[in-house]
């Protein structure tokens, strides 16, 4: 009997540690046409001569049909899973737009592209990408359709599903989309939810970019203590990590390192609470702790997942 009572309460603990961190760590989404569709359809920029990126705003101003897909999509998702949390596309649009004046207000500089600070604004977890084509063949219609999941973070795609909807008389690309990503939603979400456990486990991949500029009174030779400003800020993110994931892939010299993607826990303890962590978290940490030592610095956050360090 007691063995039995130690196993109940042992089960008991196990589903209230898993009904926390499910309520405190739910996944953000995103909702957004992919790449592919802003490109056959116009909606793309190429601002200076760079590479070509997705016109998200005036893809969904041109073409209101768009619009309703991409919500039919994320209805869809809130259905199956009310615990994601979905981020809206066109309010990371405003907030982007109001973060862009402000900076342009305060002297700050284009450091990221359009998309990026979309991004960075949504905070989201994971994108949703959506690709669809109306087909017509006499009087009637298909869709076919491609849906991604991307990490916000690495742009890393997985977990895709494609497919073909029934032959229908009816030309509603929203209509028809629904009918057919319905029966492959559940599988999705299971391979999006399986990804994101994933990051909770292993943590979220942030790539770091730290230079050291012309008039600094330091360079990653330099001494902190006893050790070379290099050493100090490799243990800082090894500490800062998913048990130094990550940190062995790093290019360095005497005036920078470039970390390709640490990976920092999901949820860290960020002032004395228990909080979902992202790039910015651990960039400002970093930051205070090289201030401590009397190493002034700075930092910029490219979309969520890019970090630049600038120590002057």
């Amino acid at each position: 009997m007691k063995r039995i009572l130690t196993i109940v309460i042992a089960l008991l603990a196990i589903t209230g540690s898993t009904w926390a961190q499910k309520a405190m760590t739910p996944p953000h989404v995103m909702v957004v046409p992919d790449m592919i569709y802003c490109k056959a359809h116009g909606y793309v920029s190429k601002p200076d001569g760079d590479t070509e990126r997705p016109d998200y705003e005036r893809a969904l101003t041109e073409d209101p049909t768009l619009h309703s897909v991409l919500v039919q999509v994320a209805q869809l998702i809130s259905d199956r899973n009310p615990d994601i949390v979905i981020v809206d596309l066109l309010e990371a649009i405003s907030q982007m737009k109001q973060d862009a004046q402000m900076a342009a207000a305060n002297g700050g500089d284009m450091y990221e592209s359009v998309e990026e600070a979309i991004i960075r604004c949504s905070q989201a977890d994971i994108l949703i990408k959506v690709q669809y084509d109306l087909l017509k063949n006499g009087p009637q219609y298909q869709v076919s359709y491609t849906i991604t999941g991307t990490d916000a973070y690495t742009s890393r795609m997985f977990a895709p599903i494609e497919g073909m909807g029934a032959p229908s008389t009816s030309a509603n690309p929203v209509v028809l989309l629904r009918e057919a990503v319905y029966q492959n939603m559940d599988a999705f979400l299971a391979k999006v939810l399986q990804y994101y456990q994933g990051m909770v486990t292993k943590g979220r991949m942030v790539a770091f970019d730290i230079k050291t500029t012309e008039t600094a009174a330091y360079n990653m030779n330099s001494k902190v203590g006893d050790i070379t400003l290099h050493e100090f800020i490799e243990d800082f993110l090894y500490d800062n990590s998913v048990d130094g994931n990550g940190t062995e892939r790093v290019k360095s010299g005497a005036t920078f390192m470039q970390y390709e993607g640490v990976y920092i826990p999901l949820i860290a303890t960020i002032r004395g609470r228990q909080r979902k962590q992202g790039a910015k978290d651990v960039a400002l940490k970093l930051v205070n702790t090289l201030e401590s030592k009397g190493i002034t610095a700075e930092y910029k956050i490219r979309g969520l997942g890019k970090v630049n360090i600038y120590i002057k």
